[in-house]
Order: structure tokens, then sequence, then C-alpha cells
């Protein structure tokens, strides 16, 4: 890696028929003071590494093998995957291949109590806080995205210049464009947390006797009790307690249907606190009390 460093500007960046480069200040669009789309004919060289002051610098590659470094680590830049660099991180892409096609663009945060995009200031708060907290730096891409940078130079290079009709459309496809890559990241962030609760879902539906307290799961995931929750109810459709019972109810009727053991023993082994409890739970789930069930299936 080369030892140097740049503090690289918006200014720095020039329109070529290889490396297309749109300042969208003029258009209405402060927090978007460039937009590019790289497309090489030939192999050039790797990048140094710099850093863009004030500004998320966001990849996303359509075409090409490539290597990030970031913040001292490598990353495989594939097609097909988005890429984010905060304000504050130095990066540089390693490699620069022949046939690469790449959107990228630089996004300006606003000075204190600034704005983004004329938005009310609860969703201009909600967007710049979301930006600034990617939860993963790469991840995998949508048509929403790939679709969204496409739209950009549509836009821009068949609408007339300085009307309200090119701002107006450059302006929606900006908001569309960062919601999602909002959306991407956190299909990303559901689907690694989704791998994460795999094997708690397989020890309850093995082991439904045990209380597995919430606080308990969340510590074996690395997640707090509320992003536990709510995960459990995007996977299952249920809460932990509720996914748990159902875990219960079914380990019951397989006893109850065949085994000999008495309800009172069934409610013990299986955590109710007493057979009432239980029973309330049964019918509730099955229309019958656990008496009713076993003799229906013994009959």
């Amino acid at each position: 890696m080369e030892s140097n460093k740049e503090i690289v500007s918006a200014d720095y960046y020039v329109d070529t028929p290889e490396r297309r480069t749109l300042n969208l200040e003029p258009e209405g669009l402060p927090c978007i003071p460039v937009l590019g789309c790289s497309h090489y004919k030939k192999a050039r060289k790797s990048t140094t590494e710099h850093v863009h002051p004030g500004c998320l610098e966001v990849s996303f590659c359509q075409r090409g093998s490539l290597v990030f470094e970031s913040a001292g680590h490598t990353f495989d830049f594939l097609p097909g995957k988005i890429f984010v660099s905060q304000p504050d991180e130095w990066h540089r892409l390693r490699t620069n291949p022949k046939g690469l096609v790449m959107y990228w663009l630089f996004f300006r945060f606003p000075a204190e109590g600034g704005c983004l995009l004329g938005l009310p200031p609860d969703e201009s708060r909600w967007l710049d806080q979301a930006l600034r907290s990617f939860a993963h730096r790469l991840f995998d891409g949508t048509a929403r995205v790939r679709q969204a940078f496409q739209r950009f130079f549509m836009f821009y290079d068949t609408l007339p210049a300085g009307t309200a009709h090119r701002r107006l459309e450059l302006k929606n496809t900006a908001m569309e464009l960062l919601l999602a890559l909002i959306e991407a990241s956190e299909i990303q962030s559901r689907e690694s947390h989704a791998d994460r609760i795999e094997p708690l879902l397989m020890e309850m539906q093995a082991h439904p006797e045990l209380p597995f307290h919430i606080d308990d799961l969340a510590r074996k995931c690395s997640l707090s009790a509320s992003a536990l929750t709510t995960l459990f109810k995007q996977t299952t459709g249920l809460p932990p307690h509720a996914f748990l019972l159902g875990c219960r109810i079914k380990r019951a009727k397989e006893m109850l249907d065949i085994t000999g053991t008495s309800i009172l023993q069934i409610s013990s082994k299986l955590g109710f606190s007493s057979s009432q409890h239980f029973a309330t739970h049964f019918k509730k789930e099955t229309g019958l009390t656990p008496s009713e069930f076993r003799r229906e299936r013994h009959s």
C-alpha cells in the first residue's frame, strides 16, 4: 500500500467519458456534490488512500471484481455489492480493472440544525441518523438501488437544464436512492441476525421445558432484549415468550398422545405454574382441554 494519504474534495473530480461525475448542487441538491459512474475500458492504477471531509461515500459495483481497503481491513467488492465509507474513514479502491462499471456518490451532511432535501426537521433527523449508522460497511445491493443510480443519469442527460421538471426528478431520485440504500442495509442486518437466532429456535423446540429468560437469550445472540424480540417477530411472527409457549403446547400434545403421563406431571415438566395454567393455555391453543384432547386421540 502506498504510504501517501490525501484529503480529496468534491472539486477534484472532472467529468470524462470513462468516469462521469455530476455536481448536483446547482440542481438543488447540495447534499450530493458528486455523483459518479466509472466505466473503464482498460485497467487503471489503484487509488491513493484518501478521505472525503464531511461526506459519506457510497459505491455500487455493477461489473468487475474489485478490492476495497478501509479502516485497516480489506473487502472483496463484487458485482451487486454496496460499499460505504463514513466521512472520517480512510479508504481506497485497490483495483481498477478493465471493464469496471461502478456507480458512486458523495453525500454531504448538513451543518448542525440544517435540513436534508428540504424535509421537515423530524424526517431530516431520522434520515441523517440512518445514513450515519449503517450496520455494515459492505452489503448486498438491490434492483431498487441500481435503478435509482441509473435514473439519476437518465434525467440529468435527457431533461432540459435549469428546468423545474429536471430538479424535481433529481430530488425525487435522491430520496429514492437514499431510502433504497437504508433498506438494503436493513435487509442484510435482518438476514445476518436471523442466522444468530436459528440455534435458539432449534434449542427452544428441542427443550421447551427450560425457562429461556429473555435476557439470557439476548446475551447469547449479542443483542438487546428489544432487538431480539423484534427479530423473533420478524422471523417467527411471535415474541419469544409466545414462541416458547407454542413449543410447550406442541410437546404437550405429543405427550398426551403417546404417553400415559398424567396431566399434572406434563404441566410440571413443561414449566407451567399449575395444571390449571397449563389447561387454560392448552385450550386457548387447541380448542380442547388436555383431557378432551387425550380422549379424542385415544378414541
